[in-house]
């Protein structure tokens, strides 16, 4: 295939084939490494021929038609062409070929079927004229021998090819061939007709299979068969107008004008001047060559960059990187290859570069800031980040912009000059663990050791609050209606901060409750200046069991009823952050994963290792984001659940489920899978 592409000088069809080659699945050969190792260095040979060829192939474009070959004019009777005639000193190929094409048309025409037109030659002097029934048609020059042959030996081959020409066009014109053609015109249209009934049974049997069974391959049949029933029809209208001399000459006629049309030079750059047609093929090389760029870009991807485990977001920087410098470089060859002098559009270069300065200056300043983040990377898609007012979860980061998910399920979209010249709160940057900080305040007068004791035991109850390191309750100072304190408490997941925040408010405030510790509002003094205020006084601050039952609450030990958390989990998400799907909703869950539209499971090779008949953690995520329209958060904690109860795990057992590109395994596919593979 390859050599036969070559020979025929194919570089569009050998690129075909190139990206068929590399865009196979490799799935069904990753058992063989060495199979592997010759299949990529088949594919990166193939695309390198494609590019080259595609590259040696707009040399054509290059070359001026008028300096490949001299103008040359056809000779043309009822629509076909018999040879070609070049320019005389006083008239040019195109004025002789139209005098000789009328010439030979109005003989047909004059002369009946019945007799022969005559052809003969006379020569004067050095130069050899042909005559039609007498009149003149052309008269042979240097610029009308081909290959070198004699004058006579060439006006001899021109006498057999206008004869044999003539005696065409004049039988075309009898009432036996026109009967022929008739009988040719009904038996064609029967049978036509026939292949196109034929042909339209056939698709609609597949049809009715393919809504019983659905199979993309019936699909792709019968698109073909639909293909085939209106190319023959096609072919059958274009065999009618070739048996007609006259329509025949007004489609030579119809192709001759569009080829001129398309072949007609319409810009000129450099000197060179370009027709629609040379236009086309330069769009079409330039596509060629970013189809290749990408191909190439894809398998270096697939086989080199998560051959060595690098993360998504480099593998997208990298891949990035390497796109625009081999398109660049392409379309600066291809440039020069098509005749157009780089150095002649430095100055049109040069306005265009003040141009993107002065107007694009902020998307130049996005896109250079989208690659610095891609390779730099602090920020990495999942992350939990605050922006200004903006907080939310990082879902995509893009060349120019980065999208980010708010609290709200709002997706806001961000330049990426944002990220580079603003302060961004990364909570999930490097270790992911932070401190949350709770204010709050007791009445004057309360135990503080008792106060302590509650807010500690408290917060040590949240399911999500760490317990190394400790929480920590400090005393801030003293307030003008109460004691002061800040609970500090550390938790791993900054993206749940809202929700443990508003958790732990609702338990302070029970067991402060529950303890009977007091949470002031803001209290001012009255001084009444008039001689009855010790008589307003004396009975409030002389009471002996007020001071008492103050004094029993301050030293009282800790109740032992603890805090029933049914009442405080009514109103927090506690009880929802630890709310699980039932078993029946896991096994439906697994199933659909497993399905046919579930998620990718194959064979896949990280590094050395070859591990089988498993899925990527961050491809999940993505499809039970999609298919089970869950939150990244919720898809995240759906497969740790998955983990923990068996279902799943990563296939060296090292990590939990993450939002990572890590290998995980379904359980009852171990069995299946090699020992040496995990």
């Amino acid at each position: 295939y390859l050599g036969d592409k070559l020979l025929g000088g194919e570089p569009v069809a050998l690129l075909e084939g190139a990206l068929k080659i590399l865009t196979t699945d490799s799935g069904n050969s990753i058992g063989h490494p060495w199979k592997t190792r010759l299949k990529t260095a088949i594919s990166l040979v193939v695309a390198a021929i494609a590019v080259v060829l595609l590259i040696f192939q707009t040399t054509v474009l290059a070359q001026d038609p008028a300096e490949m070959m001299p103008m040359r004019a056809p000779i043309v009777l009822d629509g076909r062409e018999l040879f070609s005639v070049g320019d005389l000193t006083r008239f040019t190929a195109i004025e002789r070929a139209a005098f000789a094409n009328q010439v030979l048309q109005d003989q047909v025409q004059r002369i009946p079927a019945e007799r022969e037109i005559p052809i003969r030659q006379f020569k004067r002097g050095s130069l050899i004229t042909l005559r039609v029934a007498g009149r003149h048609l052309l008269t042979l020059t240097e610029e009308d021998l081909i290959g070198g042959i004699a004058a006579e030996e060439q006006a001899e081959l021109w006498i057999t090819q206008l004869q044999t020409a003539l005696n065409q066009a004049q039988y075309e014109r009898t009432a036996a061939y026109r009967r022929r053609v008739g009988w040719h015109i009904l038996l064609g249209g029967l049978g036509v007709g026939g292949l196109h009934v034929l042909l339209q049974w056939l698709r609609r049997r597949l049809r009715r299979r393919r809504n019983l069974t659905p199979d993309w391959r019936l699909r792709w049949v019968e698109t073909g068969l639909w293909l085939v029933q209106w190319g023959v029809w096609i072919g059958f209208a274009l065999g009618l107008t070739s048996m007609f001399p006259q329509i025949r000459s007004v489609r030579y006629q119809g192709l001759t004008f569009l080829q001129d049309t398309f072949t007609a030079t319409i810009v000129t750059l450099g000197g060179q001047g370009y027709s629609v047609l040379g236009l086309g093929k330069l769009l079409a090389l330039l596509l060629g060559l970013w189809l290749a760029v990408r191909a190439m870009t894809g398998l270096i991807r697939a086989r080199v960059l998560q051959a060595v485990g690098a993360a998504r977001e480099v593998q997208d920087a990298i891949a990035l990187l390497i796109q625009i410098t081999l398109t660049a470089l392409g379309v600066l060859v291809l440039l020069q290859a098509v005749g157009i002098d780089i150095s002649s559009l430095a100055i049109l270069v040069s306005v265009i570069g003040v141009g993107v300065g002065f107007g694009l200056q902020n998307i130049a300043n996005n896109f250079i800031s989208g690659i610095i983040i891609l390779l730099e990377r602090p920020v990495q898609i999942g992350d939990f980040v605050e922006l200004g007012d903006l907080t939310g979860t990082v879902e995509r980061i893009g060349i120019r912009s980065t999208e980010i998910s708010t609290l709200d399920r709002i997706t806001i979209i961000v330049p990426n000059a944002e990220f580079i010249d603003s302060k961004v709160i990364n909570w999930s940057h490097g270790y992911p663990v932070s401190r949350l900080h709770i204010p709050l305040g007791v009445a004057y007068g309360s135990a503080i050791k008792q106060v302590r004791q509650v807010v500690l035991e408290a917060a040590k109850r949240h399911p999500r609050v760490l317990r190394y390191p400790k929480p920590q309750l400090w005393f801030e100072g003293f307030g003008d209606s109460a004691l002061d304190f800040e609970l500090l408490v550390w938790i791993n997941e900054p993206r749940l901060q809202a929700r443990i925040k508003s958790d732990l408010y609702y338990l302070l405030e029970a067991s402060l409750r529950h303890y009977q510790i007091e949470i002031p509002f803001p209290q001012r003094d009255l001084h009444v200046r008039t001689g009855e205020a010790s008589a307003l006084v004396k009975p409030v601050s002389a009471d002996p069991g007020d001071q008492a039952q103050r004094s029993a609450t301050a030293s009282a030990p800790l109740s032992d009823t603890p805090l029933d958390l049914a009442d405080v989990m009514d109103w927090s998400d506690i009880l929802e952050l630890k709310d699980e799907p039932t078993p029946d909703e896991i096994d439906e869950l697994v199933a659909q994963m497993r399905g046919s539209d579930g998620v990718d499971l194959r064979d896949r090779r990280f590094g050395l290792h070859l591990y089988r008949h498993c899925f990527i953690g961050s491809d999940a995520v993505q499809w039970l984001m999609q298919h089970q329209l869950a939150s990244r958060e919720e898809a995240v904690r759906l497969g740790r659940i998955l983990v923990m109860r068996g279902i799943i795990h990563h296939v060296t057992d090292e990590h939990d489920f993450k939002d990572a590109y890590l290998f995980y395994r379904f359980c009852q596919d171990e069995s299946k899978s090699s020992p040496n593979s995990s």
